[in-house]
């Protein structure tokens, strides 16, 4: 016959089991001592290991494992990574359960795990790519203090000022990918195209001083354009095509950065003097521009192709085409909230000056 305290401590042991059970992930469940009172099935499957009871927890984790210590509960509490054949496991002590001293949640993170390993192989890669700028950066340095005639032989500041924003590129490239790689819905927030617009031609202003291009925004109103997106990848992206017209155009030539609406959609305008790109047929737009990249002055067209990424991510679209006027004319195409808010902009700046010069020409 079973005595009524025994009764009572192999009802408390179902409820345990029962409980482990119903949880999603696996839990092993101690007793004040750190011995096992109970582990569930995911958790002995994914530890692959008996763990009966009574059992110290943490000097069987180590003897199944190969540990060269014995965890500490704080171990535990702060949490500790294992690796069971080719899943990676994350143990972490959590609140206890009703008739039990402490739990361990054991919980399979190999996908992150697998991740940061990448992430972590990405990271070297670019640090092998941004070593050659770098040295030569430095190279250049030297060379000023040392050689000044044969330092402006070798490029002067213009070459350091191509080789820093290469650099500068990689960098936002693999910043771009390691966000989009986990980017969802819910990161996209609604944001005022038009007032970004406004804001990025004044920080421009300067590098277009110092270019000597006069750099031109046109806004018939103060209507908001309404974008759904990553704000600060937006503005870059556009930066980067107003940046490139800006140095491609000659001294005293103009770039002219205007919006349009077309349909359900809102366009950014670019038109520059830079004489096209290399390659750029008449009557066709570009939406490759793997080969103006190769081909530029500089021979980094990482700033259009992140551009390219950037819209596309977006939903939208960037192309180029001849302008007419020996320059090209960057269109940046995208998704807009309330495309009849300001019908106003259906005629851009860039439109105007077509419809003046055809005009002319009659």
């Amino acid at each position: 016959m079973t005595s009524p305290g025994r009764a009572h401590e192999d009802e408390d042991a179902a409820r345990l089991r029962a409980m482990l059970d119903a949880l999603p992930c696996g839990v092993v469940a101690l007793d004040a001592a750190g011995a096992v009172l109970d582990a569930n099935a995911r958790a002995l499957a994914m530890l692959e290991m008996a763990l009966p009871p009574g059992v110290d927890f943490a000097v069987a984790l180590a003897e199944h494992f190969g540990f060269d210590d014995v965890p500490l509960p704080r171990d535990l509490e702060a949490g500790r990574e294992v690796r069971a054949g080719e899943a990676t496991l994350w143990l972490q002590a959590g609140a206890p359960l009703p008739g039990a001293g402490a739990v361990i949640a054991v919980t399979d993170v190999t996908p992150f795990a697998r991740s940061l390993d990448e992430r972590a192989t990405s990271l070297r890669f670019l640090l092998h790519d941004l070593r050659s700028p770098l040295n030569s950066i430095s190279a250049l340095t030297q060379l000023d203090a040392s050689d000044p005639e044969a330092f402006e032989r070798c490029g002067g500041m213009q070459r350091i000022t191509q080789l820093a924003r290469y650099v500068l590129s990689l960098g936002e490239q693999f910043i771009f990918s390691s966000v989009t790689e986990h980017l969802q819905a819910r990161d996209f927030r609604r944001f005022d195209l038009r007032a970004t617009l406004r804001q990025m031609i004044s920080q421009l202003e300067v590098t277009a001083v110092y270019c000597g291009v006069a750099l031109h925004l046109w806004l018939p109103d103060n209507a908001p354009v309404w974008v759904n997106g990553m704000r600060n990848f937006v503005a870059r992206a556009i930066q980067n095509v107003i940046d490139n017209a800006v140095r491609a155009s000659p001294r005293g030539e103009a770039v002219t950065v205007s919006l349009r609406h077309d349909g359900g959609f809102v366009e950014v305008l670019v038109d520059d003097h830079a004489g096209g790109l290399p390659g750029l047929p008449e009557d066709e737009r570009l939406t490759d521009f793997e080969k103006f990249g190769k081909k530029s002055a500089t021979g980094f067209g990482l700033g259009l192709k992140l551009a390219v990424q950037i819209v596309a991510v977006h939903g939208g679209t960037l192309y180029a085409e001849l302008n007419g006027r020996g320059g090209t004319l960057f269109v940046l195409r995208l998704p807009c909230l309330n495309p009849a808010a300001a019908p106003s902009l259906s005629t851009s700046l860039v439109d105007a000056d077509r419809a003046l010069r055809a005009n002319r020409a009659v």
